[in-house]
C-alpha cells in the first residue's frame, strides 16, 4: 500500500472526521441542493483501492454514487443520498485494484454519518455497517454498531485508543493494517485478494453480526473459525508471523524493484511486529449477559428465551436462573455446551439490578416461596458473578400483551446490560417458548443423480420421523389437543425440491396430525407417506428445511428453526465429502530468518488426511453404515504451495529443479483407508531413505494444501481442509 495524500477540495465540502469511540449524531435530512461536481471525502482502505465503485443502500437498493480514485471516494451522485446515515459498499464488483493487475476481491461496507461525514471503509467497519442494518438503520444503530466495534478493537483485539473510523492513511497506516488483518485472521478470514476466500467474507461477517446479540464476540468468531481454541489474545500472539507477513505485503510498492521492496518488507515487517508487541493490551472487560435457566432438582439448564411469556395471575411456580457476566475473553459455549453442571463464570466483574419489574418478586438464590421481607430493590447491592435468583410472577393486575423487565448492569461499564423482559399473556393462553429440530435422520437419500448433483425428478420417500420438530410449551399444563388447536407446525423445502404426496406437489407442508406429548414438550411428525422430489437439478450435499409453528387464528410466525439435513443420491453415499488435513508435529514449519532465499531441509513431518462419507456428515453411527463405506478412494496426492511457478522455487527434486507441487503418493504409509497418512521423514536408520524434502520458499510466509483426485478423472482436483505454513522465525 502506497502512502496517499489525503485529497480535499474546500470549494466543495467541508469534512468532518469523526474520531473518538462513540461518536453522535441525529438522524437528519440533506436538503442541500446539488451543484452537479465531484466531491472527494473518505476513502476505502484494505489497501488503496482504484477504480472499486462505491454505492449507497437507498430505499432498499444499491446506487452507485462514486468511484475510488488511489484510496480517496470521489462521490459524483452524493445528491442521491437524501437520509443519513446511510450504508456504503464499494468493490461489490470486484474492479478495485490495489496494484497493477492485482485486484481487491472484497467486497467492503461502511456507515456516512452525514453529508458532511467522510466515511472510511475498511474490513473492521464492514462488521459496524452489517450492524446498523441488522438494527434498523437509524441514527442510534450506527452509533451502537460503532461503539460496539470500537470496543471490540480495543478490548478484545488489543489495539487500545485506535479510532477505527478514523482516517485509515497518513502515520497510522501500518498500525491500521496490522488491525484489519488481525481482525481477518481472527474471523479465519483469506486474504483479500484472494477470489475464492473473499467469498465467504460478507457471509462471515453477517454471520457473526446475527450471533453478537446473543454471545461475545469471542464466541461468535469460535464459531466461524475452528482453529480459535484459545482465547483471542492467545490466538493473535499465535498468528502474528501471519499477520505481519499479509499486511506488510499490501504495503509494497508493486512498481518498486525487488530489492527495494525487500528493503520496503523488512522495515514494515519491524514495524509491524513492534506494533503486535508493544503497542497491543489485552485486560479483561465486561460484555455480555447470559441468563440461564435452572431446572427444579436437576443441574441440567437451559438459556432463556426472549421474552418470557408469563400468564394474568399469580404464578406460585418460581423462575429460577442464573445471571452470568461474560468477559471479552470468554464465550457463552463456556456456560451451555454440555447441557449439565455448568461452572460458575471465570470473570471476576460483578453487577448491579438497575431496574426491577413490580410484577412480581425477585429474591436472591433458589427458593420455593417468595420472601417479602428480602424482596430485591433496584441498585440494592452489588453480586458476584453467577449469583442465582428466584422470581416469583405476579401478573394478576397487567395487562395482557404489557411487558416488564429486569435489567442488570456491570458495575465496571455501565453500558454493559442485559434485560430479562417478560410478556404478560392471558390466563388459558398456549405460550410456545421454543421449538428444536428433532428428526429421526439428517440423511436423505435420493434414487437418481451423480457425486455431485441430484437429477430433476429425483424422488426420497421419508422414513417414520425422519422430519419432526418438538415445541415447549411455558405454563406446563397444555395437552397435545390444546397445543394442536392453538399452532400449526410448517415444514419447507429447501429451493429446488418439494414436497409430494397423493399426486399434489407443494413446497410447503403442515402436519395434520396431534402432536405426541413428552418429557420436554409436544412433537409434531411428519408421515412416512411423503416424498420429497427435485423439482430442478441441485448440487448434492447439506441443505436446510424451514420450520414454522404458526399461530392457528392469525397464521403469524410464533417462533422458528431449520434443520441442518443432507440430500444425497443413493450411489453417492460412499463417495468421500469431506478430507481435513493435519501435519504432526505442528502445523507451521519455521525457519531460520539468514536462510532466507536459500534451499532448506525441512525436519521430519507427517501429513495426516481425515476422509469422511455422506454418512458421517450425516452422523449416522458407525455400525449403522456399510462395513467398507468408502467405495473409492483417491488415487493422486499432491502438496502444493499457493504460488505460481517461478523455476527457481518451491519443492526441489534430485535433479536439482523446483516445482511448486510434490507427488505424495510414495511417501504414502497406508492405503485404501481412513485417515491417510504420508511420512515426510528420515528412515535411514530402519534401512529405508531420507523422504525429507528440500525447498526454497517463495516468500516470508507461504502456505501448502493438499490437493487429490480419482484414477477416472484426474483433471478434477479437490482440496483438502486445512494447510501448513512455511514461515521465518
Amino acid at each position: 500500500m502506497k502512502n496517499i495524500a489525503w485529497k480535499i477540495s474546500l470549494l466543495l465540502i467541508t469534512l468532518f472526521l469523526l474520531i473518538g469511540c462513540k461518536p453522535k449524531i441525529e438522524e437528519t435530512k440533506n436538503n442541500t441542493a446539488s451543484d452537479n461536481h465531484e466531491v472527494t471525502a473518505g476513502a476505502v482502505v484494505a489497501a488503496p483501492i482504484d477504480g472499486a465503485g462505491v454505492e449507497a443502500y437507498i430505499n432498499n437498493t444499491w446506487v452507485a454514487v462514486g468511484r475510488t480514485k488511489n484510496g480517496d471516494i470521489h462521490f459524483s451522485d452524493l445528491e442521491k443520498i437524501t437520509t443519513y446515515p446511510v450504508q456504503l459498499r464499494a468493490n461489490a464488483r470486484r474492479q478495485g485494484a490495489i496494484a497493477k493487475d492485482t485486484y481487491l476481491q472484497a467486497e467492503l461496507r461502511g456507515i456516512m454519518m452525514s453529508r458532511d461525514d467522510s466515511p472510511y471503509i475498511t474490513p473492521v467497519t464492514t462488521l459496524a455497517a452489517i450492524l446498523f442494518q441488522l438494527n434498523g438503520s437509524t441514527a442510534t444503530a450506527a452509533n451502537q454498531a460503532k461503539t460496539r466495534v470500537t470496543k471490540i478493537v480495543h478490548n478484545v483485539l488489543g489495539f487500545n485508543g485506535f479510532n477505527p473510523f478514523a482516517n485509515p492513511l497518513g502515520d497510522a497506516l501500518p498500525k491500521h493494517e496490522v488491525l484489519q488483518q488481525a481482525f481477518m485472521t481472527v474471523l479465519n478470514l483469506g486474504e483479500e485478494t484472494d477470489y475464492n476466500a473473499m467469498q465467504s467474507f460478507i457471509p462471515t461477517l453477517t454471520a457473526i453480526a446475527q450471533q453478537m446479540p446473543t454471545d461475545t464476540f469471542c464466541g461468535a468468531a469460535k464459531k466461524v473459525n475452528p482453529k480459535l481454541t484459545s482465547s483471542i489474545a492467545e490466538y493473535l500472539t499465535a498468528q502474528q508471523a501471519t499477520i505481519v507477513h499479509r499486511a506488510s505485503r499490501l504495503l509494497y510498492d508493486q512498481n518498486k524493484s525487488p530489492i527495494e521492496q525487500e528493503k520496503k518488507r523488512i522495515e514494515l515487517t519491524s514495524q509491524m511486529n513492534e506494533i503486535m508487541n508493544s503497542d497491543r493490551a489485552v485486560d479483561e472487560h465486561a460484555e455480555f449477559f447470559v441468563f440461564t435457566k435452572i431446572e427444579d432438582g436437576s443441574d441440567a439448564f437451559a438459556p432463556l428465551p426472549s421474552p418470557i411469556a408469563t400468564p394474568q395471575k399469580n404464578n406460585p411456580i418460581p423462575l429460577h436462573f442464573r445471571v452470568s457476566l461474560l468477559s471479552n475473553t470468554n464465550s457463552i459455549v463456556e456456560l451451555t455446551e454440555n447441557k449439565t453442571k455448568p461452572p460458575t463464570p471465570t470473570y471476576s466483574g460483578k453487577f448491579k439490578i438497575s431496574e426491577i419489574s413490580s410484577a412480581g418478586i425477585l429474591n436472591e438464590d433458589l427458593l420455593l416461596s417468595p420472601n417479602v421481607s428480602q424482596k430485591i430493590t433496584a441498585g440494592s447491592k452489588t453480586y458476584s458473578n453467577g449469583t442465582k435468583f428466584s422470581f416469583f410472577f405476579d401478573a394478576s393486575n397487567a395487562l395482557v400483551g404489557s411487558t416488564h423487565r429486569i435489567t442488570f448492569t456491570a458495575t465496571e461499564d455501565s453500558s454493559v446490560t442485559g434485560t430479562m423482559t417478560f410478556i404478560v399473556k392471558g390466563r388459558d393462553e398456549i405460550i410456545i417458548e421454543s421449538v428444536e429440530s428433532r428428526g429421526s435422520s439428517k440423511l436423505f437419500t435420493f434414487d437418481e443423480g451423480n457425486n455431485h448433483k441430484i437429477t430433476e425428478g429425483s424422488i426420497t420417500t421419508l422414513s417414520e420421523g425422519q422430519l419432526a420438530a418438538t415445541v415447549k410449551t411455558a405454563f406446563d399444563t397444555a395437552t397435545s389437543e390444546d397445543v394442536f388447536n392453538a399452532v400449526m407446525m410448517q415444514f419447507t423445502a429447501p429451493s429446488g425440491f418439494a414436497f409430494r404426496s397423493d399426486g399434489l406437489t407443494r413446497t410447503s407442508v403442515i402436519v395434520a396430525v396431534l402432536p405426541t406429548a413428552e418429557d420436554k414438550g409436544f412433537t409434531f411428525s411428519l408421515p412416512s407417506t411423503l416424498d420429497i422430489v427435485a423439482t430442478a437439478p441441485s448440487p448434492v450435499g447439506k441443505k436446510q428445511i424451514q420450520i414454522k409453528v404458526l399461530d392457528q387464528k392469525t397464521k403469524k410466525i410464533v417462533t422458528q428453526t431449520q434443520s441442518d439435513v443432507y440430500f444425497v443420491p443413493q450411489s453417492s453415499l460412499g463417495t468421500i465429502a469431506d478430507a481435513t488435513m493435519t501435519a504432526e508435529p505442528a502445523v507451521d514449519i519455521t525457519y531460520s530468518k539468514d536462510k532466507t532465499g536459500t534451499d532448506i531441509l525441512l525436519e521430519s513431518f507427517i501429513i495426516t488426511c481425515e476422509l469422511k462419507t455422506w454418512y458421517d456428515l450425516a452422523g449416522v453411527p458407525k455400525d449403522q453404515q456399510p462395513d467398507s463405506p468408502i467405495n473409492q478412494y483417491p488415487a493422486t496426492w499432491k502438496l502444493r504451495f499457493n504460488h505460481a511457478p517461478t523455476g527457481s522455487n518451491g519443492f526441489k527434486n534430485s535433479h536439482g529443479s523446483y516445482s511448486t507441487e510434490l507427488d505424495l503418493q510414495p511417501y504414502a504409509t497406508s492405503q485404501a483407508t481412513t485417515p491417510m497418512q504420508f511420512e515426510l521423514r528420515d528412515f535411514r536408520s530402519l534401512g529405508g531413505s531420507d523422504c525429507r524434502q528440500t525447498i526454497k520458499p517463495f516468500s516470508p510466509l507461504d502456505t501448502l494444501h493438499l490437493y487429490f483426485s480419482y484414477r477416472e478423472s484426474p483433471d478434477n482436483e479437490y482440496m483438502a481442509k486445512g494447510s501448513i505454513n512455511i514461515k521465518e522465525e
